[in-house]
């Protein structure tokens, strides 16, 4: 990796693949695994590439999380709040 660049850990891998993420199907796409972002209205860094795509896929598919109508808007539901922090923990 260069400078400024991010990548995954041993353990992080695990988790994730433990999580449903398919690394392997990722990591053979021309698309950057994981890189990071600055958004530019709230200038805030968010993690970009395949893996952030992927996260967002799989908090969607557990009822996590919703984009809000014609909007980039991402919304997680209370319970989905709750499971995303058990999960980082």
């Amino acid at each position: 990796m260069e400078d400024g660049d991010i990548g995954l850990t041993p353990s992080g891998r695990r988790s994730l693949s433990e999580f449903g993420v398919d690394l392997d199907g990722l990591s053979s796409l021309r698309r950057p695994l994981c890189r990071p972002c600055l958004d530019w209205s709230e200038r805030r860094h968010h993690l970009a590439g395949s893996l952030g795509q992927a996260l967002f896929t799989r908090f969607t598919q557990l009822g996590w999380a919703r984009r809000e109508k014609a909007s980039r808007v991402v919304r997680f539901s209370p319970a989905g709040e709750r499971a995303f922090t058990r999960w980082l923990a």
